[in-house]
Formats: C-alpha cells, structure tokens, sequence
C-alpha cells in the first residue's frame, strides 16, 4: 500500500500535463500512486495520461463522462489506498521535495494536515507569493486552525487519509474548496504549516475564476452561509459574523452583473437576496462599521438596482 494517493483531475491541460506530471514523478519521496483522473477531455490529454500510465507503474488512470473538477477529484478518492491524500491540479506544478517536507512534518508532528507555501506563476514565467503564512515550521491548534479559512483551497497539503473516508466534494459547484474546507476543520486537531515552498499555481487567463461573470459565481454566497452556519454552530460567534460580511460584496456583484430579465438569472438573485436579507441585521450591529458602509448596505438591502448604479461592477469591499 502506498504512503500517499496523489490525486490529479485532467480536463483540456495538454499545453501544461507534462509538467504536472513530471513534477510529480520526480519527487524524492516516492511511495505514492499518481491517479490522472480524465474528466473527458476532448484533447489528446486522455492519449497522454495513458502513456504515461505505461513509463510508470504508479500511475493509474481513470477515465470518466465530464463531471467537473469535484466529480473528478471524488471518482479518485473512491479508489485511492494511500495513508494520506494529496491534490495537485493539472497545470500546476510541485519542488522535488514536496511530498517529502509534507510527509515528514506531519509524521514528525502527529498532525492531521500539512501545509506548504504556494507560489503563483503567470504564463509568461512570472512569479509571486500566493498563499506564504509562515517561513518556519509552525503548528496550528484550537482556535488557531481557523486561520486557515482565509485560503481554503485543497492543493499544496498533504491529509491523513481518514478525514476523507466519508467527506466529499460537492459536485457540480463552483468554490469547491470553500464548501469543503471547513468540513475538513470538523475532522482536524493540528495542523502543521511546513514554512517551505513546495507549490506553484498557474494563473491563466482562460482558466474557470477569470472568465466572464456569470451564474455559477453565486456559489460562493452558499459556501459562505454553509460556513458562517457551521461557525455558528461550535460556538465561533464572531467568526461567524466575520464571514457574513463577505456575503455583501458576493450579492452587490451578482445584482450588478446578471441581467435580471433572464429568468434563471432572476431566480438565483432572489435566493442569494433572501440570504443577504438574513445577514443584513446583523452586519448593520457590528462594531466599528463606518456610516459609508451602512448606506451601503442598506442601498443593496432595499434597493439593489440602485447599488449596482452607484457603485458599478467590480468587486466591493467586504466591509469597513
């Protein structure tokens, strides 16, 4: 049985799989199988992930009717044997020692997950820091864990396989990692943040997060009440309340981007509207809220046609 179940969904990356591949291969912790889930790509990527399942007997493909990157991550989690799960998107890449920083902090440290430091690069080779919480070995528990909420994206950690014996993405939903992450914290007692780089992510501009606005954005409002619910639950009040906050500027941008004619579109503003409704009393009683953002509020409370006007269609500020 191998150590860790790597985890890579492939839908048209055939300009970027080899990289992600190769990354993977030559890594100096080897006890790993490679799942290369094909979520029906329609390019040669479904050929290349066969080929390469013939240079290495690590390698297992998968190959399934288009499902989107959850459906693909969910079909290889109910095959993978490893201790311990890692993700890996298909155009992204990982440092040789990744597997290997990951693998020993959390054996060393008797932790439940293990974070790395992930850079961003752009297609032309620039680089940047993406998510660096710390430069040092550093352990998160109790209240502490919830630090990670501000960048729950799944790749660039390494997790004790268990946490995933039940838990699952949710299909067919944009924010996947939002909707899980705080799922994930349910399971989690410490959390070790290595302080190392291990993880570079592609910033395209074709990819899914940079196109133009449309419905399927409105899934970050669910995640977000999914969270700010869950919160609520275990007693994280203000933490909660901290989450309602982004609720705002997730419904001011759909108000300000979907053509309300479209009877879809008219449909999904209304349900996000009926849960900012919710969140709207409690925001306007929180302290240190300046009198620009209560007007604020209230213009999108009442009249959100009239805050689109206003205040355009990019993002607003959360709050503050």
């Amino acid at each position: 049985m191998p150590k860790i179940s790597v985890i890579v969904p492939v839908y048209k990356v055939e300009k970027y799989l080899n990289r992600c591949v190769e990354s993977i291969l030559a890594q100096s912790f080897a006890d790993f199988e490679l799942f290369l889930v094909d979520d029906g790509s329609p390019d040669n990527c479904p050929k290349m992930c066969d080929e390469w399942a013939q240079k290495d007997n690590r390698i297992k493909v998968i190959h399934k009717a288009n499902g989107g990157l959850s459906d693909a991550r969910n079909a290889a989690l109910d095959k993978a044997t490893g201790d311990y799960i890692s993700f890996v998107d298909s155009d992204d890449y990982i440092t040789e020692d990744a597997f290997e920083t990951l693998y020993y902090s959390i054996v060393k440290n008797d932790a439940d997950i293990s974070v790395g430091n992930m850079m961003s690069v752009n297609e032309n080779g620039e680089i940047s820091d993406f998510y660096c919480p710390t430069s040092t070995e550093t352990i998160l528990e109790n209240d502490d864990l919830f630090k990670t909420m501000y960048q729950p994206c799944a790749q660039n950690r390494l997790y004790k396989a268990n946490i995933f014996k039940t838990l699952r993405f949710p299909v067919g939903r944009f924010y996947e990692d939002v909707f899980t992450w705080h799922k994930v914290l349910s399971q989690t007692n410490k959390i070790v943040l290595t302080g190392k780089t291990d993880y570079y992510y592609l910033v395209r501009t074709d990819s899914i997060m940079h196109s133009k606005y449309d419905i399927r954005f409105t899934d970050i409002v669910d995640a977000i009440r999914e969270r700010y619910i869950w919160l609520e639950a275990i007693g994280q009040k203000d933490m909660a309340n901290e989450a309602r906050m982004f609720i705002y500027p997730r419904v001011a941008v759909a108000f300000a981007n979907l053509d309300s004619k479209i009877p879809e579109n008219k449909k999904r503003l209304k349900e996000i509207k009926k849960i900012y409704n919710e969140c709207y009393p409690i925001l306007m009683k929180q302290k240190g809220i300046p009198l620009t953002q209560k007007i604020r509020l209230t213009l999108l409370r009442f009249f959100p046609e009239l805050h689109s006007i206003v205040f355009g269609k990019k993002m607003p500020i959360a709050l503050g």
